[in-house]
This record gives structure tokens, C-alpha cells and sequence, in this order.
């Protein structure tokens, strides 16, 4: 077994803040956009859950149609948020995966941590 080399450790680390940095960076500037009721509804989400815009088919601004709308909204706002995680966890998974590695704890344990 190798001694301990501290060094390495800390190079390993700096690179890995910077990787964390970039991911950061790109997360900050994605969108998604999400519809409901086959495109009727749509809604674009950025970084944080901030909503971009959303867009209603004229045919739904009948006023007899307004549960029907707010169902359409909440479904593509749900999706739009998931979809938004699910980038931003495929762009942190590399970083979960080095802290892994580094530490010896397997994915599985980091999710357990995160949950914490």
C-alpha cells in the first residue's frame, strides 16, 4: 500500500472544485422546456426553478376551460422541475463519482449522505 500523499490530494481536490465551478456555470444557463395536454401548455424552467416562460394554446383561454388550464400548468411545471434536476444531476454526477473515489465511498453512500 502507497503512503498517503498529500500533495496529490489537495491537486486532486483543486481540480475537482473546478470541475464542480464549471458544472455550476453550465447548470446556471440550461433550460428545459416541458409541455402538458400534447404541447397545449408549455413551460420553460432555468437554473434555480425559475420559471422562462410558459405558453398557453389559445384554445384553452376559454374561461369554461380554466381547470383544465391550471391542471396543464401544474402537470408541465412538474415535469419541467424534474426534467431540471435530472440535468442537473447528470451534470454533478462526475463530481459524485471523483469524491467517490477519492474517498472510497461508492455512489451509493453519497446519495445516502445527500439525503442527510
Amino acid at each position: 500500500m502507497q503512503p498517503f500523499n498529500l500533495e496529490q490530494f489537495a491537486a486532486q481536490a483543486r481540480a475537482m472544485q473546478d470541475h464542480v465551478a464549471q458544472m455550476q456555470s453550465r447548470l446556471e444557463s440550461a433550460s428545459v422546456t416541458e409541455d402538458a395536454g400534447d404541447g397545449l401548455v408549455r413551460i420553460s424552467l432555468g437554473a434555480h426553478g425559475r420559471v422562462q416562460a410558459v405558453s398557453i394554446d389559445p384554445s384553452l383561454l376559454d374561461p369554461s376551460k380554466r381547470d383544465l388550464v391550471e391542471s396543464l400548468l401544474a402537470e408541465a411545471f412538474t415535469k419541467a422541475t424534474l426534467s431540471m434536476n435530472q440535468l442537473a444531476e447528470e451534470h454533478m454526477r462526475p463530481v459524485s463519482d471523483t469524491i467517490g473515489h477519492l474517498t472510497g465511498l461508492s455512489n451509493v453512500g453519497l446519495n445516502k449522505m445527500r439525503k442527510m
